[in-house]
């Protein structure tokens, strides 16, 4: 099949949806398909398997401010303008979108001529006033989590596949500590680390766990990624005492995560707003780091307490730092926990699971039953 993901931001933006179209299309071209993603002219491919076929677009935040939904979806439509030529005549079979503001352009793309199959797998709930309307573009219905799915079927009236996300458990492994990371901010090798790897953004509460360490001088902090909240984060670093134990690490290709969570002894996402799945948990398990999540979302579907990890209440800096002060000084339990987690990560959540769960789905053709992973139910609304 010659499969197309339509998503403006998967070249320039590195977050979870942007990683399922790269690590999916990739699992699905090792699977013998073509795979094309159509995105917005910045950045670059990530995989030589996937063709990265760029177009125009005027940004988000270049829109008048009338709200994000409306930013986003003047973006996207920004973004047809000049790509719909090659979406209605490029002869894919599947076009697979990943929000409800590229709706309107799959509706407008079938009455164009566009006889590919769609799918709509959303991994969020950004939904606008009017998106209903165009929801019968749509030929399948997924969800990268039960929770999610519950919200989308809920919004659209349909019935909602699961098909969660994965990891690449060959590229992301437990593997020997460089101490590259440690090195380059002055980590003892003794010290442990937590890790967070994510869009710095206030919905992801990283403050909670600055907050639980401030009374923890052994435990040092590296945050991966970059966005609008890391000079709230620093200040709140410096206030609270912690400013050489918290450490920014920028923007971390995704190729050198796994030396990254090598550095590290614990993986921490402490987010105080639902989370519809979350990739760089399962990264994390597969490279043998216990978890630490909150109980939000979709997290919940990836995190065992107990066995892989913790789910504690979100916003609760007293709740995570008795669990980080657990974990921290009980080395043995870290181990387990992380074999744990690896195994988890193998047996239940791998890109070529889900391209092949996918491909079944493509296979059988529009209008048949949505997937439903083995053993599990949809979650009705």
């Amino acid at each position: 099949m010659n499969i197309c993901f339509y998503n403006v931001t998967a070249s320039y933006i590195h977050g979870g949806l942007e990683t399922y179209c790269w690590e999916a299309g990739r699992a699905l071209a090792r699977r013998g398909h073509t795979v094309s993603i159509v995105a917005g002219n910045r950045g670059e491919a990530r995989h030589a398997e996937v063709a990265l076929v760029q177009f125009p677009f005027v940004e988000e935040k270049s829109w008048p401010d009338l709200g994000t939904r409306f930013r986003r979806l003047m973006e996207r439509l920004s973004f047809a303008r000049h790509s719909m030529r090659h979406l209605v005549g490029a002869g894919y079979d599947a076009v697979i979108v990943n929000k409800p503001f590229d709706f309107p352009i799959l509706w407008r793309a079938r009455h164009k001529g566009l006889r590919a199959q769609t799918v709509f797998r959303s991994g969020g709930r950004d939904f606008f006033a009017g998106d209903r309307w165009f929801a019968g573009a749509v030929d399948h219905w997924l969800s990268t989590s039960r929770y999610n799915a519950a919200q989308v079927e809920t919004r659209y009236g349909r019935a909602v596949g699961v098909i969660h996300n994965g990891v690449d458990v060959d590229e992301f492994h437990p593997m020997a500590r460089s101490n590259a990371f440690r090195t380059r901010f002055g980590i003892d090798a003794g010290a442990v680390t937590l890790v967070s790897i994510g869009r710095l953004v206030g919905l992801k509460g990283l403050r909670v766990t600055i907050e639980a360490i401030k009374t923890m001088p052994q435990v040092h902090f590296i945050i991966a990624g970059d966005g609008p909240e890391q000079p709230r984060l620093e200040a709140q670093a410096a206030e609270l005492g912690v400013a050489g134990q918290v450490h920014f690490a920028g923007r971390v290709p995704h190729h050198e995560l796994p030396r990254l969570l090598a550095d590290a002894d614990i993986f921490v996402q402490p987010s105080v707003s639902e989370e519809s799945f979350g990739i760089s948990l399962v990264e994390a398990m597969a490279c043998g780091l216990p978890v630490l999540a909150s109980r939000l979302g979709g997290m919940v579907e990836i995190v065992v307490p107990g066995e892989t990890g913790e789910l504690l209440p979100p916003g609760d800096a007293p709740a995570w730092k008795e669990a980080i002060g657990r974990l921290s000084g009980d080395a043995p339990l870290r181990a387990r926990l992380g074999r744990a987690g690896r195994a988890r990560a193998k047996s239940h959540f791998t890109w070529a699971a889900n391209a092949r769960q996918l491909e079944e789905l493509l296979e059988r053709g529009a209008g048949k039953p949505a997937y439903k992973p083995a053993n599990e139910k949809t979650v009705s609304g």
